[in-house]
């Protein structure tokens, strides 16, 4: 782990230039920035923490691409979701609990410190800023629900579209992506333990995705060839241009 020598400005804060956020009152950023307490950057296939880690930070994703999962008695995992930048990050009900899921970084990443006795301190001081970590928690639930019935009712196919669909409609929210390609840091093995396929059908899936003109990934790199199609067969009715509600 790396540690900044100096902080990034939150009023200068790139991150807080994304379409993802509107501007908040100077008092607001200025309270937020008194209850970081660092920058830390890690490189790629590290871990920001593991399940059942004793942790007492929470952190605000300012660059990269993290993996969120829980791993299961057997040994294998569920990924839940991939946090992207503005992302906020091991919030959860009981904060004095064990983290219950590990984040491993994908690329290398670097975010902002939050010890968590001080975000509750700032919720009681900021009842604001409290409704937007309020926000931030119903959205990543809504997520999760599309993500359940992804897995759950429908077939490899849709599956592995509506996956695509998301992280590039995520994406696009931030940056604008030239000929419809975005990074793809995932592999094969992730995808499989998104969406509960095999790697064997992955690959098959991926290919007939391939054939049939919808998609190209290659080199970490995703390209929707075919959106309409794609979103047809996904079940995918989220409006290209949508904009999310402003983040903390």
């Amino acid at each position: 782990m790396r540690k900044a020598t100096t902080l990034t400005s939150c009023s200068v804060c790139p991150v807080r230039q994304l379409n993802i956020f509107k501007q908040l009152p100077s008092e607001l950023v200025d309270a937020i920035e008194n209850y970081r307490t660092e920058q830390v950057t890690l490189p790629a296939k590290t871990f920001l923490y593991k399940q059942g880690e004793e942790h007492s930070n929470t952190y605000t994703l300012f660059s990269g691409w993290v993996m969120l999962y829980k791993t299961l008695d057997n040994g294998s995992r569920q990924i839940l979701r991939y946090a992207l930048p503005g992302d906020f990050l091991s919030f959860q009900a009981d904060l004095n609990s064990p983290i219950n899921h590990s984040a491993q970084v994908l690329t290398e990443c670097s975010f902002c410190v939050f010890p968590r006795k001080s975000i509750l301190q700032m919720f009681e001081h900021h009842p604001e800023l409290a409704s937007q970590i309020a926000w931030i928690t119903a959205r990543d639930m809504s997520l999760s629900h599309e993500y359940l019935v992804n897995i759950g009712r429908k077939n490899a196919k849709e599956r592995m579209a509506y996956l695509f669909l998301d992280l590039y409609h995520r994406l696009c929210t931030q940056v604008e992506y030239q000929e419809n390609t975005i990074p793809f840091p995932m592999t094969q093995e992730d995808i499989a333990d998104t969406i509960g396929l095999t790697l064997v059908h992955v690959n098959r899936t991926l290919r007939s995705l391939r054939e049939e003109g919808l998609v190209k990934l290659a080199h970490h790199q995703l390209t929707i060839l075919d959106y309409a199609t794609l979103a047809s067969l996904a079940g995918f009715t989220r409006p290209l241009n949508a904009q999310p509600q402003p983040l903390l």
